[in-house]
């Protein structure tokens, strides 16, 4: 009798979980906007570091960013996704609004970067 106790829960717990999983299932990969924010970043820092690199030694080393960052950018947008996709469903519409947010926040800081350093350019082109 408590062998039929045994197997009825093991049963009824592998139940339970496989009836939950379509639950936890989270978000299935990352937008474009984040793949596309991933590999600019990943480019640019490639590119600075081999350029630092390349100060070190007196190899130009600053043309292997963009295909080292090619590289690597699917392995770590598969990492992000890995975890993305444990965050459970419920929270999809969270989760893509943080992500919209942080792009956009990259995005502008990168604008405004870009644009004050144009200005200051500009004004020194106007000063001399």
């Amino acid at each position: 009798m408590k062998l039929y106790k045994i197997l009825f829960s093991l049963i009824l717990i592998a139940v339970l979980l496989t009836a939950c999983t379509p639950a936890v299932q989270g978000l299935a990969q990352l937008p474009d906007e984040g793949k596309t924010l991933i590999m600019v970043l990943l480019t640019s820092a490639l590119t600075w570091l081999l350029l630092q690199a390349g100060k070190l030694i007196p190899i130009d080393l600053s043309g292997y960013g963009a295909p080292l960052a090619a590289a690597l950018a699917p392995v770590i947008i598969a990492a992000i996704e890995y975890y993305l996709g444990m965050i459970p469903s419920t929270f999809d519409s969270i989760v893509l609004t943080v992500i919209h947010l942080i792009i956009l926040l990259v995005g502008s800081v990168g604008a405004f970067v870009i644009t004050s350093r144009v200005k200051r350019r500009d004004t020194k082109n106007l000063l001399a």
